[in-house]
């Protein structure tokens, strides 16, 4: 019989596949100290959205119990249904009882990174290492010339990420300032934050309903300020700069949007008083629906005397806001002055005064610069190139 013939006669088997082997995930645990809902917050919860899940299992831990201080964040988070896990807290800064419990979720979930955010969870991710065996990965958003309690928490920070796999920066100055606190240029990639432009501007017909949902009059301007109450956002010198843009443009208001410290508040609600600014300056706190007030805007307003590159800002650009800002820390970065914004000297009360005035009485320049501010994130900021730049920090951190 021939070998052919032989062949012929085995029964043959149904053709079976080959099955790809399956992709290990990487578990990564996003550890976040929030004390509002903010730039830091708003940025993790963008990437969290649009991380690759067939290649990267995300969980969230955050810190519970001090004063309740986290729940703007809890909220921003359950609107976009992401699942979180309490750490224990409190305002006595129980170090070692949290890195306990992120050891516990880490063993738990078999988490094979802790990717941390903001000074405490630095620490006590630094902290989790001594409790279970994982790497960890720092983001640091913002190095600030600020009072001696918080330096002495970037004192504590700085300790911290030093144990660290990875330390990564938030933009170029937040790199710099890395740099210059001893870590290598090479071992300190940036991960900017990126920003969804999915949703278009408010065209004038909604800017106007907008306005109307508000409450606020078809022929009134509107001047918004997005940021956490805090000293180093400058929102007395905004009070004082909006006093002179009142006397020479009654029909404008201003609204600062935010949560934060209830010392900081209570001084702005008194300045507010001593500036006669009662009926012409509004806080509406935080907004789960900020596009409400951002479509209802005319223009952004943003002194300050320590950034990163502020979400706010970016939040304006993807409204097509014409922004006035002050040129510190990462500012510049998406701030080009004259094309995606106009930057002003910090301190400048005078200053950031005139230039929003010259924007209300040139409505043209200001429409061009919003559509710059725009077309800048649309091209060069997108989130689908920052989180790419997050999942290969992750991947390098695995494998080192």
């Amino acid at each position: 019989m021939s070998t052919k013939l032989a062949l012929a006669q085995i029964p043959s088997a149904p053709f079976q596949p080959v099955k790809p082997s399956p992709v290990l995930k990487i578990k990564v645990l996003q550890l976040i100290y929030s004390v509002c809902h903010g730039g830091i917050e708003t940025a993790l919860i963008n990437w969290i959205k649009n991380f690759d899940r067939d290649l990267f299992e995300i969980h969230v831990a955050y810190f519970a119990g001090d004063r309740n201080r986290e729940q703007p964040f809890l909220q921003a988070a359950k609107a976009e249904n992401i699942e979180t896990i309490p750490i224990p807290w409190s305002r006595w800064k129980p170090f070692f009882k949290a890195a306990r419990a992120v050891a516990r979720v880490v063993r738990e979930l078999n988490i094979d990174l802790i990717h941390t955010h903001a000074y405490y969870a630095d620490a006590v991710g630094s902290l989790a290492q001594l409790f279970a065996r994982v790497k960890t990965m720092s983001t640091v958003y913002v190095w600030g010339d600020y009072e001696f309690h918080r330096q002495l928490m970037q004192w504590m920070d700085h300790l911290s990420i030093k144990f660290m796999d990875k330390v990564t920066a938030h933009c170029e100055d937040t790199y710099r300032k890395t740099i210059a606190r001893g870590f290598k240029p090479e071992d300190v990639p940036v991960l900017f934050s990126g920003f969804p432009v999915d949703r278009r501007p408010a065209d004038p017909k909604a800017k106007l309903r907008a306005k109307e949902a508000e409450g606020v009059p078809r022929n009134e301007s509107v001047l918004l300020n997005i940021a956490r109450l805090a000293p180093e956002k400058a929102q007395d010198q905004l009070l004082e700069s909006f006093r002179l843009i009142v006397d020479r443009c009654p029909d404008t208001r201003l609204w600062i949007s935010g949560v934060g410290l209830e010392a900081v508040e209570n001084q702005l609600l008194e300045l507010r008083r001593k500036l006669d600014l009662e009926g012409k300056v509004f806080f509406p706190g935080y907004r789960h629906d900020i596009w409400s007030l951002l479509d209802a805007a005319d223009i952004m307003a943003h002194p300050s005397h320590v950034e990163g590159v502020p979400l706010a800002l970016q939040y304006g650009m993807a409204a097509a806001l014409p922004i006035v800002v002050s040129n510190v820390g990462g500012v510049s970065e998406i701030i080009k002055h004259g094309r995606s914004g106009l930057l002003i000297a910090e301190n400048d009360v005078n200053g950031f005064s005139e230039t929003v005035i010259d924007l209300l009485e040139n409505p043209e320049k200001a429409h061009s610069l919003g559509q710059g501010a725009r077309t800048f994130l649309e091209t060069e900021y997108s989130i689908t190139k920052a989180v790419a730049k997050v999942e290969k920090s992750y991947r390098e951190v695995i494998t080192k």
